[in-house]
């Protein structure tokens, strides 16, 4: 399979102005937990950008083609292959969307696994298919080019510590107090667990918190 075949299959790629490195998105409406907090108040889901269908209606179609290329046997192989071309050290699932089961997390996790220059960032508020598919195959902190950080519901909720030990993956949550952030300096905030992207015009310039492994919890201002 060449390049050109490979984007066929996963089509291209997302490019989003706050981050360093390219993305896959999926449409949000089928996210499974995601579709539900949707409606609850309070919920990190019920401001989600990715529902402003008036600005985003134009990747839609795009999305939902996406999602239907995973489905695809030979999507692993053709994911392989765009990211090697790509050519990048970093990148993310989902910048919009989220896991459909543990199947698809198996997939993502191939991936992984055979691009491992490459630095993959998971986000995720799929809770129980992260302990389906470590019941299955282990702690994901065993695919060490993956950080999977699993995303606290809430605004200003507690992130679920033990779970996430449990599992070998790592948290985050988003706050409502802009205190913090307009107390505090672009290199003050470097060394905690905050995200800086509010201090650099919303975004990450050389900063790779995300990405890592040992930054056990991030803190995102709520936008």
């Amino acid at each position: 399979m060449n390049y050109e075949e490979a984007v066929g299959i996963t089509r291209p790629l997302t490019v989003t102005s706050k981050m360093p490195c390219k993305s896959y998105s999926l449409p949000s409406a089928m996210c499974h937990t995601g579709a539900v907090l949707k409606h609850v108040k309070g919920a990190t889901c019920s401001a989600c950008y990715t529902y402003k269908y008036e600005r985003y209606q134009h990747v839609i179609p795009l999305q939902l083609k996406r999602m239907k290329a995973v489905c695809d046997k030979r999507w692993v192989e053709a994911m392989v292959i765009v990211l090697k071309h790509e050519g990048n050290s970093y990148f993310r699932w989902h910048d919009s969307g989220d896991i459909q089961g543990v199947w698809h997390l198996e997939k993502i996790v191939s991936v992984c696994k055979q691009t491992p220059e490459i630095h993959h960032w998971l986000p995720t508020l799929e809770a129980n298919m992260l302990r389906r598919y470590v019941k299955k195959h282990g702690k994901l902190s065993q695919v060490t080019n993956l950080c999977v950080r699993m995303s606290t519901p809430m605004w200003d909720g507690t992130p679920n510590v033990n779970m996430a030990r449990a599992l070998g993956v790592t948290l985050s949550n988003v706050t409502l107090d802009k205190g913090y952030f307009k107390e505090h300096t672009k290199e003050e905030l470097d060394p905690t667990n905050f995200c800086v992207s509010k201090k650099q015009d919303g975004h990450c310039m050389d900063c790779r918190k995300c990405w890592n492994t040992e930054q056990q919890l991030i803190t995102y201002l709520k936008h």
